[in-house]
């Protein structure tokens, strides 16, 4: 009998299995095709076409609707929840992925999903022309739609201390706005510390010229396949708020954007998009087509992209490979003396503290006080203690009050970043998340690759990737954040190893004159 019962519990697992497979493959197909879709509205598509745009866009996003929330997909979620304790602990992953996103698009009315997916796509356009035409109120009744739908989406959703933690959740699961509010001004407290002693100190002089647009696409595209970025497997374009995005590891496409005057911005928004393109062409293929294809959080994602971006890529290590880069691709294209070059004033020019109008351009210090800005403007939206209409004071206001500056228009100001036009409410604080997951990583890096800095002097990154491909993106999303700090750090989430790791680099980089 025992032999029988057994028969049928692993016939039971391979229907459970394949029917589960089934569901993830079309949902992850279809969300593929909205992702193409959104990709393509930022790149090529004609300004013209934004509102059949948001019909397809839509339209797509009902289907989803429509297959995590059919009969069948209950049915599946019902057996799987009953069964879950009996199943292998790969397939309990795969089961509780499943349920968590069943349940999050299973809480909202159909209304409100088609809804927010077809004003979304609107309002990308509108905050695309209100930037362009510098005027915050020309997207302002867009961002109050949305605002209106997150407040509803928050309702059906519930949550645990904080109407925040409901959108926090999308994001960074098991996390709570009073976690996040108690690290965001923990970070913001050391970095004002930070930047009061650099301001005191001897200020070196950036080395900064113009470049070539042209140039500086060519250089970081360059850099990207060095590191490992298979363009076989992906592309590189331009667009007006920089992203990266998958439609499966075979498929990854980064985008970047380019300042004449300052070939850092390219250069470092290419690092930043190559850390999530890494992350993604080294999922597990078998992954792909489930739930478990993605990163283990978006925290995690932005661990990555911060990874390359600052903390190798801003490293002196890494100027020693980079400089005989930037002097190859930029001397003689113009009258500038880029072969004046070095490692160590390219270190410098990189790692210059000074707080700045836009939060991707700012240093690794006031970086998190533009975080901490939008979280408290987030907080303060979708509680009603701040109108829409108001957000240009609050933010020079905030602005002003974290960073001793005042934006002159709302294009440097409130309109920079393209993440509320995407109803990304929630997602700001995972990049201060990103930073703090970045350095624990780094350090237990460092530890297992003690010859770490003499590899990124040489250029060779292979380890790195190795590591990383090992540690991180080998498991997609089967592990939580959590599982995997405590796996690679052995300890939880800390400030401290970002604190210590700054430090050091600042103190290398204005230090006395000998």
């Amino acid at each position: 009998m025992a032999h029988a019962t057994g028969r049928i519990q692993q016939r039971t697992l391979t229907r459970l299995r394949a029917e589960l497979s089934e569901l993830m493959r079309t949902v992850q197909h279809l969300r593929s095709a909205l992702a193409l879709l959104g990709w393509d509205q930022e790149t090529y598509m004609p300004p013209r076409a934004a509102e059949r745009r948001a019909q397809h866009i839509a339209t797509l996003e009902e289907l989803v609707y429509r297959e995590l929330t059919s009969s069948r997909a209950r049915r599946l979620a019902e057996r799987l929840q009953q069964l879950l304790p009996q199943l292998p602990d790969s397939d309990q992953r795969m089961a509780r992925l499943f349920l968590r996103e069943f349940r999050r698009v299973s809480a909202l009315p159909r209304r409100l999903a088609v809804e927010l997916a077809r004003t979304r796509a609107l309002a990308v356009e509108s905050w695309r022309y209100a930037r362009k035409e510098n005027d915050f109120q020309l997207f302002a009744p867009y961002l109050h739609q949305l605002i209106e739908l997150k407040r509803e989406q928050i309702g059906h959703y519930g949550y645990a201390e904080h109407p925040y933690d409901a959108l926090l959740e999308l994001y960074e699961p098991g996390m709570r706005t009073s976690t996040v509010q108690n690290l965001l001004e923990e970070v913001a407290q050391n970095m004002r510390e930070l930047l009061s002693w650099v301001q005191n100190r001897p200020q070196p002089q950036p080395f900064l010229h113009p470049a070539p647009c042209a140039a500086q696409f060519v250089l970081g595209r360059a850099i990207c396949e060095a590191i490992g970025f298979r363009l076989d497997q992906g592309r590189i374009d331009y667009a007006t708020h920089p992203f990266c995005t998958m439609f499966g590891p075979e498929d990854v496409r980064i985008t970047t954007r380019c300042d004449e005057e300052d070939p850092r911005t390219c250069l470092f928004t290419f690092l930043h998009e190559l850390g999530h393109a890494l992350y993604d062409q080294n999922l597990p293929p078998e992954l792909a087509d489930t739930f478990a294809g993605d990163g283990a959080s978006t925290a995690i994602h932005e661990s990555q992209a911060l990874l390359w971006e600052d903390i190798i890529g801003r490293s002196l290590a890494f100027c020693q490979w980079a400089a005989p880069l930037w002097r190859r691709h930029f001397n003689g294209m113009l009258s500038t003396p880029w072969a004046d070059l070095t490692p160590e004033l390219l270190f410098r020019t990189v790692n210059f503290v000074q707080p700045s109008l836009i939060r991707t351009e700012a240093d690794e210090v006031t970086y998190h006080l533009h975080i901490l800005l939008r979280f408290r403007l987030e907080i303060a939206l979708l509680t009603e203690a701040l109108r829409v209409r108001d957000i240009p004071e609050a933010w020079n206001a905030g602005m002003e009050e974290l960073l001793g500056i005042r934006p002159p228009d709302d294009r440097t100001g409130c309109l920079q970043d393209i993440h509320w036009s995407l109803g990304d409410f929630g997602y700001f604080p995972c990049y201060t998340l990103g930073k703090l997951y970045a350095a624990m990583f780094w350090k237990r890096l460092q530890d297992e690759l003690p010859d770490v800095e003499q590899l990124i002097a040489h250029g060779t990154f292979e380890p790195i990737v190795e590591w990383l491909r090992r540690n991180i993106h080998s498991v997609g999303a089967l592990k939580t954040p959590q599982e995997l700090l405590a796996q690679i750090a052995g300890k939880e989430l800390t400030i401290r190893d970002f604190v210590d790791y700054i430090t050091a680099k600042l103190e290398r980089v204005y230090a006395e004159p000998s």
